[in-house]
């Protein structure tokens, strides 16, 4: 079955992203801290991150043209996150600086035994991209658009404009938005985790909380479920995925890299099953290193544990 979604062949760019970028300050921990204890760091690691940012940075080293919306504090977070994906050679010219602002950061608490994280995140009102600020031309010049959902208005009115010209849309969204009602019916392929489709659904099993994302009208939905791996509901079949038995150091970034793969399956034309096992296998191999930009594998060892 083929991906229910019309991707255009040619435009100026692959991928627009628009949404948060950070700096990560990763922790690694014995275990969760309990109230009122202290504890040495096992590690620790400053990295620049974000979910719409990292899943670019995955996306251009696997060849995809990228352009990325969001706005940047003016301090040295802020120069490092921009700097980071100018590096990567994605276009940043349209992303703005707010004066006078801190960057968004992160404080990521790694359990040792497990990987699992904790993030602990701060982000000033002020980095909100406003609609406005969108342009326009840029967005219905790509092929995919990829958005979090977390500058709400400014996230409507690009999926709107995506819409108006044939740009699909591909969200990752974690946290209940005011603007959500609005923004769902215009995303193409809603992919959550399971801890944040079942607070937004209210669902207790994967299987019901994609049959009520469906209702928003996307043509793919899907819910990642971890070490489990995956489920994906597209045009009445429910396709699922097992997890891989990787080594667990780090799970940030997983999903950013779930979404990478499926949008680089998107851009090459790939099967629906095949995209589903190319981002579970891209998401499964981000999880044995520490970091969202260190660990992002290569694309060819993403398709090799994916066999596509």
């Amino acid at each position: 079955m083929r991906i229910p979604v019309a991707v255009p062949a040619v435009r100026d760019v692959d991928v627009v992203g628009l949404g948060q970028n950070t700096v990560d300050h990763l922790c690694v921990v014995e275990r969760f801290p309990a109230p009122d204890t202290k504890q040495r760091l096992r590690a620790r690691a400053v990295e620049p991150g974000g979910q719409i940012a990292t899943a670019l940075v995955a996306l251009r080293r696997w060849g995809a043209r990228a352009v990325y919306l969001g706005a940047f504090g003016d301090d040295e977070a802020g120069a490092v996150s921009r700097a980071a994906l100018e590096s990567e050679g994605i276009d940043v010219s349209h992303a703005p600086i707010r004066r006078s602002e801190a960057n968004q950061l992160s404080v990521i608490l790694v359990d040792a035994r497990t990987g699992e994280r904790t993030v602990l995140w701060h982000r000033p009102p002020a980095l909100a991209l406003a609609p406005d600020e969108v342009p326009r031309a840029i967005v219905t010049g790509a092929r995919v658009l990829h958005l979090d959902g977390a500058d709400g208005e400014a996230a409507v009115a690009a999926a709107a404009a995506a819409r108006a010209a044939g740009v699909p849309t591909v969200a990752d969204i974690d946290m209940a938005l005011p603007e959500l009602e609005r923004l769902l019916p215009l995303v193409d392929v809603l992919i959550v985790s399971w801890e944040f489709a079942r607070s937004l659904t209210g669902a207790t099993r994967p299987e019901a909380a994609l049959e009520r994302l469906a209702r928003h009208g996307g043509a793919v939905v899907g819910v990642t479920l971890g070490s489990a791996g995956a489920l994906v509901a597209a045009g009445g079949r429910v396709l699922g995925v097992d997890g891989h038995a990787v080594t667990a150091v780090d799970t940030t970034g997983a999903g950013d890299l779930f979404h990478a793969g499926f949008i680089w399956a998107m851009l090459a034309g790939l099967e629906l099953e095949a995209a589903v096992r190319l981002a579970n296998s891209a998401a499964a191999l981000q999880c044995m290193r520490l970091g969202g930009r260190h660990a992002i594998p290569t694309l060819a060892e993403a398709r090799a544990l994916a066999g596509v």
